[in-house]
């Protein structure tokens, strides 16, 4: 059970350090505002000034952790982003969060945020979440990772990325008991809501954002469709056809997930098809560089951007749906990458001469 403060008026501090995610901060900052919580953001050191890691937001802390305790608050969070790491450096910021743990206080962490968490030894034991690239730091620390948006245990709700802060944020609200006039919020569990439009309300991803992204996909998917399209009809190896034409199915699937993602919107694809001049690069590189692993080797690359582009679309965006759509593209793109991978292997050893056995000279 949650332990709240004596007052009407729930107090909750917000752990901050330089580099922050933009959004992690900004949309349950805001909510809380809204929803007449008094909101305390707690820097290191005084006269501090903080700005997050994509530039948007900039913050001057209220106090530090030095100079409050968890007694002081009915909840503590921690955003994510590049600050974590530098606030579990700070002993009196871990001391409050392991404090408000002990008490039976909400203690809510987002993306990196669990980093904190682990400082301060509060996981083991623990069903939690955070971002993909901490999992194993996570498990290691006692934790079940679960691959979720939003995973609440007693006392601890936490959450993986930008693409679950309106999740996130509206479970912190539940657990406090704070409403928003004029807005009924939605059961956390909720598959299908477009959690997108809290988001945009409490300063998160605006609905122009998302449709920029979607679009920004559709054309990189629609770009290299035609350039596997081109590389399988010069493909000599049966294999390598094989590989390059199921790249082809999947991202025409993708474009049809996109564009039906962006048709939810009301939307259409807005940007022209890729142009002549891209293409005509394409075929005087294909005329000069035509044998199989040539080809096989810029196609891995042309994957490798994808499930880079893709990642980082995922990692941006505060709407849970398109996030998750992102997700599922960069996962088949990084199965292809994977298959061709192998592919270049195979035939970079089949095609490497033995040497020559080594003749022994006695006197």
């Amino acid at each position: 059970m949650v332990t709240t403060h004596n007052t009407s008026r729930p107090k909750i501090g917000i752990l901050l350090e330089n580099h922050f995610e933009d959004s992690e901060f900004q949309v349950p900052y805001r909510a809380l505002q809204d929803a007449g919580a008094e909101v305390v953001v707690l820097g290191s050191r005084m006269n501090d000034e903080y700005t997050g890691k994509r530039g948007k937001v900039n913050v001057r802390p209220d106090a530090t952790a030095t100079e409050v305790r968890s007694d002081d608050f009915d909840a503590i969070l921690i955003p994510g982003g590049a600050a974590p790491d530098r606030i579990r450096t700070n002993p009196n910021a871990v001391s409050i969060v392991m404090d408000a743990m002990a008490q039976g206080k909400l203690v809510a962490a987002i993306c990196h945020g669990p980093q904190v968490l682990i400082e301060a030894d509060q996981l083991r034991g623990k069903q939690a979440t955070g971002y993909r690239a901490i999992r194993k730091d996570m498990q290691n620390a006692g934790a079940t990772y679960i691959d979720e948006p939003l995973v609440m245990q007693d006392n601890l709700i936490t959450a993986r990325r930008p693409g679950d802060t309106p999740i996130f944020t509206t479970a912190i609200l539940i657990n406090l008991g704070l409403s928003l006039e004029n807005t009924e919020l939605p059961d956390v569990a909720s598959e299908n809501y477009e959690w997108w439009q809290l988001g945009e309300t409490w300063g998160g991803s605006t609905r122009d954002e998302i449709v920029y992204a979607l679009n920004t996909a559709i054309s990189g998917e629609n770009y290299t469709l035609k350039t596997f399209e081109e590389y399988g009809k010069r493909a000599r190896d049966t294999e390598l056809g094989v590989i390059l034409a199921e790249v082809v199915t999947t991202k025409q699937r993708h474009i049809q997930l996109l564009e039906a993602r962006l048709s939810a919107f009301g939307e259409s694809v807005t940007w022209q098809a890729v142009g002549g001049d891209a293409l005509a690069a394409l075929q005087s590189w294909l005329q000069s560089n035509d044998s199989d692993m040539e080809i096989a080797r810029r196609a891995l690359g042309d994957l490798q951007t994808g499930v880079v582009d893709a990642y980082h679309l995922s990692s941006q965006l505060t709407d849970p749906i398109t996030a998750a759509l992102f997700d599922d593209i960069e996962e088949r793109l990084a199965l292809h990458e994977r298959r061709f991978g192998d592919f270049c292997r195979a035939r970079s050893q089949a095609t490497v001469e033995p040497p020559m056995p080594t003749t022994l000279a006695f006197a």
